[in-house]
């Protein structure tokens, strides 16, 4: 009996150091500037606040906790960086159909005259992970979404 209770006692401090183990999650405007740097963006005008997720997004400010990106505005390069943390599970939804909307747009903006354009739209996707909502538009779309996902500690 004293050993099964020594094995259990053992088992359950083995199983609280695995869980303070478990990674964190970076800030999302380190994770942005890490894929700034690795993939070269330059010419994206980075969101300085929620009011810009609102105006491009339709996202409100009170379902954001955190977030970072940027628009290229130059009206011919559809890049975008977009990533957020929702205020719950409900928000994260909320944000995830509005940047499905922006996907969306952004594709029948560019399928009749910019086919290059098309395709780099075509192949991103709206990511949600728990509360963590991304939308990487860019010929480097899936290498950033790795990049996002290694941040807040879902890949390694």
């Amino acid at each position: 009996m004293k050993r099964f209770i020594g094995v259990m006692a053992l088992i359950t401090v083995c199983a609280l150091l695995f869980c303070a183990c478990g990674s964190t999650a970076k800030p999302l405007s380190e994770i942005f500037s890490g894929i700034k740097t690795t993939y070269h963006v330059t010419d994206l005008v980075e969101f300085s606040d929620a009011s810009d997720l609102n105006r491009f997004y339709g996202i409100k400010a009170e379902d954001v906790k955190e977030f970072a990106g940027g628009i290229n505005n130059s009206g011919v390069d559809m890049e975008e960086i977009v990533m957020v943390l929702a205020t719950d599970d409900d928000a994260a939804k909320r944000i995830a159909t509005s940047l499905n909307n922006r996907r969306d747009s952004k594709l029948n903006e560019t399928k009749n005259y910019n086919p290059e354009q098309y395709a780099i739209v075509e192949k991103s996707s709206v990511g949600t992970d728990g509360k963590y909502v991304s939308l990487f538009i860019s010929r480097n779309s899936a290498e950033m979404e790795t990049a996002f996902k290694k941040g807040i500690g879902l890949a390694s």
